[in-house]
């Protein structure tokens, strides 16, 4: 999984082979399709595998007793965990969400592991705090913006953590409250 993410972080999905990917894996072009029917399945499950380890990650130490502020910038603070420490996998992720191979995959495949996130969301529509949306609109505007300075601190060479946190945190809390 490593290797197909790296070529496609480096190489991008029109320039990957199944030949480069199992060179760089150190594998034959035939041990891949053990695992993978084609270019378009190895895309899809990688992209799966990954969105769901992030949807796990993001919903880390989230619980129903947090009150709803705390545990929105839990998730928060882990966005920015999650970018600092697999920032190979948001790269990949973001590459992945304009693919057009993506397209059979639907929200419901990652139901089970987004459920955290949106219970969170959904008890602060339900009691008031959050605004009467959809949660995946809240959850956006607290996710685009963290991965957006992610991405800015990668293209500048800074560390994110020079990046004020809580500020950024209260401008996604001013953005979604009521």
């Amino acid at each position: 999984m490593n290797a197909i993410i790296q070529q496609i972080n480096e190489i991008g999905f029109v320039n990957v082979s199944m030949s480069k990917i199992a060179k760089a894996a150190g594998v034959s072009a035939s041990t891949l399709y053990i695992y993978y029917e084609n270019k378009e399945d190895m895309i899809q499950k990688v992209y799966s595998d990954v969105k769901t380890q992030m949807l796990i990650d993001c919903s880390m130490k989230l619980t129903s007793e947090v009150p709803v502020k705390q545990s929105i910038m839990q998730f928060c603070e882990n966005i920015l965990l999650f970018l600092k420490n697999h920032g190979d996998y948001f790269i990949f992720l973001e590459q992945a969400s304009n693919s057009p191979v993506l397209k059979s995959l639907s929200v419901k495949d990652f139901d089970t592991s987004s459920r955290p996130v949106y219970n969170v969301f959904e008890k602060g529509i339900s009691e008031g705090i959050l605004k009467q949306t959809k949660p995946n609109l809240l959850i956006g505007f607290c996710m685009y913006p963290i991965s957006q300075i992610y991405k800015e601190n990668l293209n500048s060479k800074q560390d994110i953590s020079q990046v004020d946190f809580d500020e950024v945190f209260q401008m996604c809390w001013d953005a979604i409250k009521a």
